[in-house]
């Protein structure tokens, strides 16, 4: 399988991946995990494993899933730079279940998190609800989903159709110039397209790429619904990942969920799904 981010893979700390931001969010995710109980934990959309990082730092025994690579080949080399005890697996999250089985890694998670934009990739809430049966089958009774999203009310119209400067790098060994010019998608305006540019001089090497992802932004309703249709009780909602205030529809632009696996009467849609994939090879 080709690495659908290994171009962002490459830059991703350098422009993303803030140390000070991820020390930030942990200290808020660390009070909430020990709030359930939680010390075992899987990160969904892991990147080159920041979270994983500093969760591994405060004693968490933590799991990390990515599609990308070249994603988990960083965050290895990070873990093991930091000398913490983190493992990172390769594999799609609509298939985790499996392949984290796969993997012989041990299930279940009394946690699940999904930070940044991972969730954004989930266009439709098919999508998003085979996430939803991932994660419950690889929960724990009680267990706790952790996510954040972008709010689809707060998605700006100086967002769309103008060409933005993102980010600049000018460093001895890298000169990066990453453009993007957005639009809201023809079938679903609550789905930005976001098309970078990007201009690099990596020691001496020049590259030019145009890279277009659709990003989805959610509807708090909509999304909290999803939620409750798939086994899932939404417990608090924040405006950002930092838990320094409740969600406010009209003002915030992150969505911030904690919600709890909700126990079913009985035989669940889970242990239906669960047979269903044991019969199905794994093409992770």
């Amino acid at each position: 399988m080709s690495d659908p981010f290994r171009l962002e893979a490459e830059y991703y700390d350098r422009i993303w991946g803030l140390a000070d931001r991820y020390k930030a969010e942990v200290e808020f995710l660390d009070k909430v995990l020990k709030e359930h109980g939680a010390r075992r934990i899987l990160d969904l959309g892991c990147g080159t494993g920041g979270h994983c990082i500093e969760l591994a730092k405060l004693g968490y025994d933590i799991v990390g899933l990515d599609i990308s690579q070249l994603m988990i080949e960083k965050a290895r080399e990070k873990s093991s730079m930091e000398g913490v005890k983190a493992s990172f697996i390769l594999g799609d999250m609509k298939q985790a279940h499996s392949i984290l089985k796969n993997a012989n890694i041990r299930l279940p998670f009394d946690a699940v998190i999904s930070m940044g934009s991972s969730l954004a990739h989930m266009l439709d809430d098919e999508s998003l609800g085979k996430i939803l049966v991932e994660v419950r089958n690889i929960l724990s009774p009680n267990g706790v989903f952790l996510f954040c999203v972008s709010n689809a009310k707060c998605l700006r119209d100086d967002r769309i159709d103008q060409l933005r400067i993102d980010n600049m790098i000018d460093e001895k060994d890298l000169q990066m110039a990453l453009l993007c010019y957005n639009f809201r998608d023809k079938t679903d305006q609550d789905i930005l397209v976001w098309n970078t540019i990007w201009l690099v001089n990596d020691q001496g090497k020049i590259d030019f790429k145009i890279r277009t992802h659709p990003l989805r932004w959610y509807r708090i309703e909509n999304l909290k619904e999803l939620l409750r249709s798939h086994g899932f009780a939404p417990l608090h909602t924040y405006g950002d990942t930092l838990g320094h205030e409740p969600f406010r529809s009209d003002e915030h632009g992150t969505i911030f969920l904690i919600c709890r696996k909700e126990a079913r009467e009985s035989q669940s849609e889970d242990t239906v799904w669960e047979n269903v994939k044991e019969s199905q090879p794994c093409r992770c």
